[in-house]
């Protein structure tokens, strides 16, 4: 006799407060998922399906672990946990989660992918991945450091996987925004400082070789799947990263590629494209993408029945979708 499907449960997170599209998340996902959390910043309300929690979004993995417990109670074997301004595929539903992510068994987590910061691919990663320290002032860091691997063994793992070919990150890809001809002064003078920012960081890691504060991996972490047994582990990992003040798409990344006894799914093991407008940070996919979003929105009218019927079947999820241009079917 077949197993049966493994079920998840799913946790939307919030990077700000928005109240308004609480009940929106729910006409969504409340229907393919019984086992639903928001996670809010900053919530005054009663809703029994949201979770208040607080902090800064450059670290919303904080936001898991101050749901810990809620999550943990959660009805399923694995927690799929997405962005708020992601839409994911119609077909993802609770039972068909976990096959179509490409996950086998309860020790599979799911990334799209993962990105060495010591090459040219990713300036944020790069620029991020010196930023934290492992020894913060006010941080008893004996005791707390030894929840994660070593520095050394960190580096090992990320080595012998070929995600870290390069001990210095001395390597950045300028990201160069396209002017805007119809934009006026106001569009094409951000533009201008994005430029002058990314070159400048292009150069300052020419000039100087900047090391790691800790070997870490970049990851679009919007989209992420933890089986339930390893939450745990997960979030102590999180804790310390945390303590370092990481930036949250190289802890994320990072926590899963150090997880013991776990297998990792990526993108590239399922059927469907990434629909993320912002990695890779191209110009041309930036462009291409919000065409297929801008489109479908259009095409929708403000009907989410209508655009979770004409969601594109190729695409895994688009992001970011503004939810707050809808309202909730039956309003």
């Amino acid at each position: 006799m077949d197993a049966p499907p493994q079920k998840t449960a799913l946790v939307v997170l919030f990077n700000h407060q928005y109240n308004r599209n609480i009940p929106v998340i729910r006409d969504i996902y409340s229907g393919r998922f019984s086992a639903l959390l928001q996670l809010m910043p900053y919530y005054k309300g009663n809703d029994p399906d949201v979770c208040p929690v607080f902090g800064n979004s450059f670290q919303f993995y904080h936001y898991i672990l101050q749901a810990r417990e809620r999550i943990k109670a959660l009805d399923g074997d694995h927690i799929l946990i997405i962005g708020d301004d992601l839409l994911l595929n119609p077909k993802f539903d609770e039972f068909s989660t976990a096959s179509l992510l490409g996950i086998r068994g309860d020790d599979t987590c799911y990334l799209d992918g993962f990105v060495d910061v010591s090459l040219p691919l990713c300036y944020r990663g790069t620029v991020e991945a010196h930023r934290f320290s492992m020894a913060p002032a006010g941080l008893d860091a004996e005791s707390v450091n030894k929840n994660a691997p070593s520095y050394e063994e960190a580096r090992q793992i990320l080595k012998s996987r070929n995600l870290m070919q390069h001990d210095d990150l001395s390597r950045v890809r300028m990201f160069m925004p396209k002017w805007n001809p119809g934009g006026g002064i106001h569009a094409n003078w951000k533009v201008l400082k994005g430029r002058v920012w990314h070159l400048l960081n292009h150069w300052k890691h020419k000039i100087k070789k900047y090391p790691y504060s800790y070997p870490v991996v970049f990851g679009y972490s919007d989209i992420i799947s933890i089986p339930k047994g390893k939450f745990d582990d997960f979030c102590r990992i999180l804790e310390v990263f945390f303590a370092w003040n990481m930036f949250v798409e190289l802890a994320i990344p990072t926590a899963l590629q150090l997880l013991p006894e776990t297998r990792l799914a990526t993108l590239e093991g399922t059927q469907y494209k990434s629909g993320n407008v912002w990695f890779p940070q191209d110009p041309d996919h930036f462009e291409a993408m919000n065409g297929v979003i801008d489109g479908l929105m259009s095409s929708s009218g403000g009907d989410i029945g209508k655009l979770l019927a004409s969601f594109p079947e190729d695409y895994l999820y688009l992001h970011p979708v503004k939810l707050s241009k809808f309202g909730k079917r039956g309003i």
